[in-house]
């Protein structure tokens, strides 16, 4: 009786583990990606203002004009896109609302879609629902969990329509070199591919570069939608609000199929991304350093362990250690390590096919826990060899 779509749209493997242990206190969670920082208070009083003002209602289909200015001013000066905040910029439900239309008013049925493996869960699941061939793109241990021109070159047929981009990438940590970048838009140029960038992770990066995002380059404005996410960027999972970017024709087909599907997103979560994007930065620069020293903590850690193999992740939030030394099914490690360890992680298989052999920590979660998570792993990996 239910729809064909129930059975090729998959549920996330991430969210099965989660939960298997909602509600415990007794298990140590580096499962979802949820920032362990309180929305910052400038945020929340902006929020507050709004109910205050009334800001109760109805607005734009694609969100507030204040707002949508906002981001245009954020967009140009963190991101290098100039951009029209009338016709080429929209608000939406989080990076998720923006990933789904994208997919919905770019691709036909048969359509063939690019995507990276180990990769985003959703990214698959939303080229289904729109009924598009994934088509994965292998992100290697060895490249750092990026990709090259000539690897995409390689999947690339005559019914490619679209490329999804994710750097930082979750759940690697993976992020494609500037220089590699330039060369990938070439490709996307020379094939007449559009490209979906989901920059959800813009501001977590590690290495000294300064970054590049391919809407900025030459050619590439009029075939990229870049979606912004404030729910890592600002603490804001909750709030469920981003933006996106893009070509006038796209994004005035994303907001009117946004039109029947949620009218706009929550007027007050528009005013709160508002303050967010135009007030102090200072504490995504205190998230960011705080995400740095765990960082190399948990790397050390894990490669402290005997049978784990880590290479630093240059950006977002997550480590995907290398655990095939064990011998068996990442899942069936994530289990056995759960129920031994009371550490709850994520099989790499969760993310894709090449994702197998690996695992995911998030540790957006405190220096303790993350300590306390290594010890218990480190007492009892070593034993499965």
């Amino acid at each position: 009786m239910l729809a064909d779509r129930n059975a090729y749209v998959p549920g996330s493997e991430i969210r099965k583990i989660y939960n298997m242990v909602i509600g415990r206190t007794d298990v140590f969670d580096m499962t979802v990606g949820i920032p362990d920082f309180d929305t910052p208070q400038h945020i929340k009083e902006a929020a507050k203002q709004a109910i205050d003002d009334g800001y109760t209602r109805y607005t734009h289909n694609a969100g507030l004009i204040e707002v949508r200015e906002a981001l245009a001013q954020k967009i140009k000066r963190d991101n290098g896109i100039d951009s029209d905040p009338v016709t080429e910029i929209m608000c939406t439900a989080g990076g998720m609302g923006a990933l789904v239309l994208a997919n919905m008013v770019v691709i036909n049925p048969g359509d063939e879609v690019i995507y990276p493996d180990p990769g985003f869960v959703s990214h698959y699941a939303h080229i289904k629902l729109a009924q598009g061939i994934p088509v994965p793109i292998q992100l290697k241990k060895e490249n750092r969990f990026g990709f090259t021109a000539e690897e995409l070159e390689q999947v690339i047929t005559d019914k490619t329509k679209m490329l999804v981009l994710n750097s930082p990438n979750n759940p690697t940590g993976g992020i494609i070199p500037n220089r590699e970048l330039k060369r990938i838009a070439d490709v996307c140029i020379e094939h007449d591919i559009y490209v979906l960038s989901d920059e959800a992770y813009e501001k977590f990066r590690y290495d000294t570069e300064k970054p590049l995002f391919i809407g900025s380059l030459p050619g590439m404005k009029e075939r990229t939608v870049s979606l912004f996410s404030l729910s890592k960027t600002y603490a804001m999972t909750g709030w469920r609000i981003g933006a996106c970017v893009g070509p006038r024709e796209i994004i005035g087909a994303m907001t009117k199929l946004q039109e029947h599907i949620i009218a706009m997103p929550t007027t007050i979560s528009q005013k709160a991304a508002q303050a967010a994007v135009s007030g102090p930065q200072d504490c995504v620069e205190d998230m960011l350093q705080t995400f740095k020293k765990r960082r190399e903590i948990i790397t050390k850690g894990l490669n402290a362990i005997e049978g784990v193999e880590l290479e630093p992740p240059g950006g977002a939030f997550y480590v995907f250690p290398d655990v095939s030394a064990y011998g068996m099914k990442s899942y069936d490690l994530v289990l056995k390590i759960l129920k031994d360890t009371s550490v709850v992680t994520v099989h790499g298989s969760a993310f894709g096919k090449f994702g197998e052999g690996f695992l995911r920590l998030c540790y957006a979660v405190s220096t303790q826990r993350i300590e306390e998570a290594l010890s218990r792993l480190d007492s009892y990996l070593p034993k499965l060899l």
